[in-house]
Formats: C-alpha cells, sequence, structure tokens
C-alpha cells in the first residue's frame, strides 16, 4: 500500500499518424507519414487516503515530434504541453494486489488548456483539445496464486473531429469511443516484480454520421508486452512494448513504454506482507515460509498440509496419507488401517490378516469363504470339507480324494477290482485285482514263496513269474518309493550260516528286480535267518512258513506291526520244493541214470533242517511219487 506517489512515463510512437489511400478490397495503402516519431512524456502524481480514495493528476509533455505536413496536418514544433488529466478513483471492495477479485470505480477528466492561449502545434478541424473530455471508468482486478490480473472498461466523451482537410471521415476522425483493455502477469510480491501482456482496445461509438463502432476504420487495438519491478520498495520501474493491429489517428503500428516512479511503502505496510502466499498474513502464520492451512491453533496455523486432510504436517502421523472419512482416533491424521489390504478397515474386519479375495464369505465381513482342509475347493462346495482332495481327486465327489475300498493301494476310479484287493498292475483291466501279487497289511504279498537252490542264493526258474509280478507292482504303483526286500530262514542250523544265507538271497530278489527295470534307490535288502519268524519251528509246516522272502513297503511308512505278522496270517501254499527234505549228503541214492531221487530237495530250504524231518519229507515224497506211478500205468 502506498500513499504517495510520483514519478514519469516515457512514450515512443511509430506512425501514430499516417495519411494514405484506402483501396477497393478495404487494404490501406500508406503515402505520407504525418507524424512518424513521436516521443512524448506523462509526469503524474497520485496521493490515497482512507486506504480506499485515491486522486492523481497527469500532463502528458511532447518533447519530440517527425513527420511529413499534409491536408493540413503536421508535427508539433518544439516542446509542447497537453491539456492536464485529473483522476478519481474510489475501491468498491477486495485489494488490487492482495484479494482475488476486487473492483474499483473512477473518472478522469481532461482541463482543456487551449483557452489559456497554449496548443499542441497539431492543426484540428475541430479540435478536441480545448475542450472538456471526460472518461468514466470500471476496474475489475486481483491476485492469487502468482496470477495478477485486471480489466476495465470506460467510455470517453468527447467531441466529434477530423483529422486534416479534404480527407474522407473513414480512418480520419475521432470521437466519443468505448475502451477495453485487459492484462494478465505472472507476479511475485515477495521479489517485487511483475511481467505479462496487456491488450487495449478503443471503438468509436459516436462522431460523425459514417462512424461505424467495431469496424475497421474507426477501431483501434494495441497488444503490448511489460514487466514492473520495485526496487527496495521505493521505486518502480516499469518497460513495455507492442504493436497496433487496428489503427485509428493517434494509434501507432509500433510503441515503447519506460515508467520510473517514486512510490515508497510504509513500515505498517510491509508488516501485514504474507511471504508464502497462503491467504495468511506473516504475522500470524506459524510457518510464514510455507504455504499452509488456515487451524484454530497458532502454533500450527498457517503450516503446511502435505494430504490436505486439514491435519497440518507438524502434527499429522500420516503426512502423505489422507485421514479419509474414518480417521483413526489413535493416529492423528490417519486412517483407519486395513491391515490385509482388502478395502475393508479393521474395525470392521472380522479377518484382520487374511483379505477377503475374491470369492468373500457374506457371512463374515472381510472374510474370504474358508477352505479347511486346504485342497482349493471351497467349503461351499468341497463334499468333503476336512478331507484334502490329496494329488488324485474323485472325479464324482468335488473336493474329495479318490477312495481305495479294498485298501491295496489302487484308487477306486482306476481299480479295476475296487472292491477286491490286488495289486497295482500296468494292465488297466488287471490294475488292482487279485493275482500273483497283493498289497496287504504294508507289504507286497506273493502267492507261492520265491524257491532258492538248496544252500545257495540262486532263483529258481519256477519263481521268475512271481517275481516278474512284483516287478509290475511297482512299475503300476510309483507312490511306493521303497521296498524292503528281506530274507528269512527257519531255525535249524547255525544262525549266523543262515543270517548270511538269508541275506544273500534278498540281495538275489534286489539284483532281479532290477534288471526288470525297478530303480535299484526303491530297493534295499536284509537278511535276518531265524530271527524273525511268523510260526512255530517244531512242526514242518510251521518251519516251511518261517523259510520266507518279505517284500516290505518302507516308504510310504507303514504301521509299526507289518513286518512281524502271525502264522495264522499268512498262508503258504503245501510243495514239495518246500518240504524239509534236504540233501542226503554222501548217502543219497541215484537211480539207473545216476541222476538224484532227491532231485527236488536242491529246490531250497535254508539248508538248516533236522535229518528226521528230511527222513520224514522223504518219505512222504516217495509214496506221492509211488502213487503217482500207478495212475499212469493203469491209465495206458
Amino acid at each position: 500500500m502506498r500513499y504517495l506517489a510520483a514519478g514519469i512515463t516515457l512514450n515512443y510512437a511509430h506512425n501514430p499518424l499516417v495519411f494514405g489511400r484506402v483501396n477497393g478490397d478495404g487494404s490501406f495503402s500508406q503515402a505520407t507519414s504525418v507524424i512518424e516519431h513521436q516521443f512524448l512524456g506523462h509526469v503524474d502524481i497520485a496521493g490515497s487516503f482512507l486506504d480506499r480514495v485515491m486522486i492523481a493528476g497527469t500532463v502528458p509533455i511532447t518533447f519530440l515530434e517527425r513527420g511529413t505536413a499534409a491536408a493540413g496536418a503536421a508535427p508539433a514544433n518544439g516542446v509542447a504541453a497537453g491539456d492536464p488529466r485529473l483522476g478519481f478513483w474510489v475501491r468498491v471492495f477486495g485489494q488490487p494486489y492482495k484479494s482475488a477479485v476486487s473492483l474499483s470505480l473512477g473518472a478522469q477528466a481532461w482541463i482543456p488548456l487551449r483557452s489559456f492561449g497554449v496548443t499542441s502545434g497539431v492543426a484540428l478541424t475541430s479540435s478536441d483539445e480545448g475542450v472538456l473530455r471526460v472518461l468514466p471508468k470500471l476496474a475489475l482486478s486481483g491476485y492469487a496464486k502468482h496470477i495478477l490480473w485486471s480489466f476495465n472498461a470506460g467510455f470517453l466523451y468527447r467531441p466529434a473531429a477530423r483529422i486534416g482537410t479534404g480527407v474522407t471521415d473513414d480512418g480520419s476522425t475521432v470521437g466519443s469511443e468505448l475502451q477495453l483493455g485487459a492484462a494478465v502477469a505472472y507476479a511475485d510480491m515477495q521479489r517485487r516484480f511483475a511481467i505479462g501482456p496487456e491488450a487495449v482496445l478503443g471503438t468509436q461509438v459516436l462522431g460523425t454520421d459514417s462512424t461505424a463502432p467495431f469496424t475497421r476504420n474507426y477501431t483501434s487495438l494495441e497488444l503490448l508486452l511489460g514487466g514492473h519491478y520495485n526496487i527496495s520498495n521505493k521505486v518502480n520501474v516499469g518497460l513495455a512494448g507492442g504493436i497496433g493491429l487496428l489503427r485509428t489517428p493517434g494509434t501507432p503500428d509500433g510503441r515503447v513504454l519506460l515508467r520510473i516512479g517514486y512510490a515508497p511503502m510504509k513500515e505498517e505496510v510491509k508488516q501485514i506482507l504474507d511471504r508464502d502466499e497462503d491467504g495468511i498474513l506473516d504475522a500470524q502464520d506459524a510457518c510464514p515460509d510455507d504455504p499452509g492451512i488456515a487451524t484454530d491453533d497458532a502454533r500450527t496455523h498457517g503450516c503446511p498440509d502435505r494430504d490436505r486432510d486439514g491435519v497440518v504436517d507438524k502434527v499429522d502421523i500420516c503426512p502423505d496419507t489422507p485421514k479419509g472419512k474414518r480417521p483413526d482416533e489413535a493416529r492423528l491424521g490417519c486412517p483407519l488401517g486395513d491391515k490385509d489390504g482388502d478395502g475393508v478397515l479393521d474395525p470392521d474386519d472380522l479377518c484382520v490378516d487374511v483379505p477377503k479375495g475374491d470369492n468373500p464369505d457374506p457371512a463374515k465381513l472381510g472374510c474370504p469363504i474358508g477352505d479347511r482342509d486346504k485342497d482349493g475347493v471351497l467349503d461351499p462346495n468341497d463334499l468333503c470339507p476336512d478331507v484334502h482332495k490329496g494329488e488324485h481327486p474323485d472325479p464324482a465327489k468335488l473336493g474329495c480324494p479318490a477312495g481305495d475300498r479294498d485298501k491295496d493301494t489302487v484308487l477306486d476310479p482306476v481299480d479295476a477290482c475296487p472292491d477286491t484287493a490286488g495289486a497295482p498292475d500296468p494292465d488297466p483291466k488287471k490294475n488292482g485285482c487279485p493275482g500273483q501279487t497283493a498289497i496287504s497289511g504294508g507289504q507286497i504279498k506273493i502267492i507261492e514263496p520265491v524257491f532258492f537252490a538248496t544252500n545257495k542264493d540262486v532263483i529258481l526258474k519256477r519263481s521268475f513269474p512271481v517275481l516278474e509280478s512284483v516287478a509290475n507292482t511297482l512299475k503300476a504303483a510309483p507312490s511306493i518309493k521303497k521296498v524292503a526286500v528281506e530274507g528269512h530262514t527257519d531255525n535249524r542250523g547255525k544262525a549266523a550260516y543262515n543270517r548270511d544265507l538269508s541275506a544273500r538271497r534278498a540281495k538275489s530278489v534286489v539284483k532281479f528286480l532290477v534288471e526288470k527295470g525297478i530303480a535299484a534307490e526303491r530297493l534295499e535288502s536284509a537278511g535276518y535267518g531265524p530271527d524273525k519268524p511268523i510260526s512255530e519251528n517244531k512242526t514242518a509246516k510251521g518251519r516251511e512258513k518261517n523259510r520266507r522272502v518279505d517284500f516290505v513297503i518302507v516308504d510310504p511308512a507303514q504301521s509299526a506291526d507289518v513286518k512281524t505278522k502271525a502264522a495264522s496270517d499268512v498262508a503258504v501254499p503245501v510243495s514239495e520244493d518246500q518240504s524239509d527234505e534236504g540233501k542226503k549228503g554222501k548217502h543219497h541214492r541215484k537211480g539207473k541214470h545216476g541222476k538224484d531221487k532227491a532231485e527236488a530237495a536242491d529246490a531250497g530250504d535254508s539248508g538248516g533242517e533236522s535229518k528226521a524231518d528230511a527222513k520224514a519229507a522223504a518219505k512222504a515224497k516217495r509214496k506221492a511219487l509211488r502213487h503217482e506211478k500207478r495212475k499212469a500205468k493203469k491209465a495206458s
């Protein structure tokens, strides 16, 4: 705010008055520059009072005019003063340099000097010098966020006049006119400068009979670009330049302005500055250098609020996150949390740590529909909600594993005999059906024993089919990752010898299975000799059951009671190759061809049976052979 100001504005204009000819197409062809160069000065002084009223006075001075006289008009000769102008302004509302919008009303009047014998040197047919001219005006202006703008409108009343003699009215008259002006600038009040464009338009509305408002020959338009700077809050300097697009007498084709003024600011005025331009004066602004918001707390009034939630950054625990419609009462400036990020705020979320997902539970806000067995089938659709569907789900029962009714490890959908225990088989028609092998009690059971040569680990050919069946079972059941091949004997003979023999026989079986395509890492072997009987060793039948090869499933782990079974649980068929008869040593008999009459004994028991048992078994065998010979002779 300034209470007193004075200065001078220097004004250079090029071709403000020219004579020429209007062509048939309406264009203008310049012929003579009556005033080619014009250098003027406007000396002004202004004062304000009541912080609302301003009175100003201006005297124009012509320092220099150069051109060619024509049609009774000529440039001024020497320095001459023009009619002084008095101005009166009243601010209606707002502050032009502080408020976003302000309104002022005013008027200007020219005092005619011709009545005192002073002329400008320009010959006028009906001069407007020496007569009263009046210009009432309205001015809108404002400042916000570094943008300084203004718009003004006025009506200049003056008598009509024609410039020159013997010329037409078009483009040669002046009269009462409507004046409009607009300007916009970037302004920095702290650094005291502004720069921007300005446009000034005037059009004759009253004049001669040929006057036509807003037409080419009766309208002028100038565009200017200017800047202002205040030095030390005392001296104003301004510079502007522009061109005339539409021209009537007095409007140049180019203009340059220079303004120098003395306009000191009072100390009390400087104290009400708003350095951060947030609308809160520095005296009340707790953060005068950082734009902020108004608060009821003097400690935060005018301080920044990055997230614009009404809580200033100084006290905002979440300065970059708006507090939202439901702020957290325990954390100032923060919204209520959503720990699982599912859009349901924690106080409402019944599953705070679990997102509700794509299938939320309508009965439990913020929770997904459950999947108790974690098999990917949601509980409302899962027919077995507490049992995982597993690697082989039942195609007929969503969420359920495929069943195994006969417990033979072959799942019902692929079990050709789902109600009868069998063993896996590569042939889909036999898969899970009884055959030479079956899975039961954690073992691969075989329908007949494995036969070895007596006291040797050589597998007899008659056992190849059953071992091949074991191999097929393992091929068809990849879920069986490990099988222990265990060799066992009865309790006759030396225990250490029997353990070694049974171990070698178990290794022979492993070797056979590997040769049939079973991976060696799926097999292991052990020999237990007489240590794990499954029946009594007091009878030939019991000892026959104890001489065996077991295929125990180790991985996946089986129940602990599967490795040793009661004798009644293992059915071993009566076979002449699994009798108690062994070698007779040096006293065995030979037939007429020298062959061993006890050849069947080579089928191999453990080699540890007693002589009494061997005799009983040999006697039974000879009896059976004689019976078969009599039947054959009778049939012949």
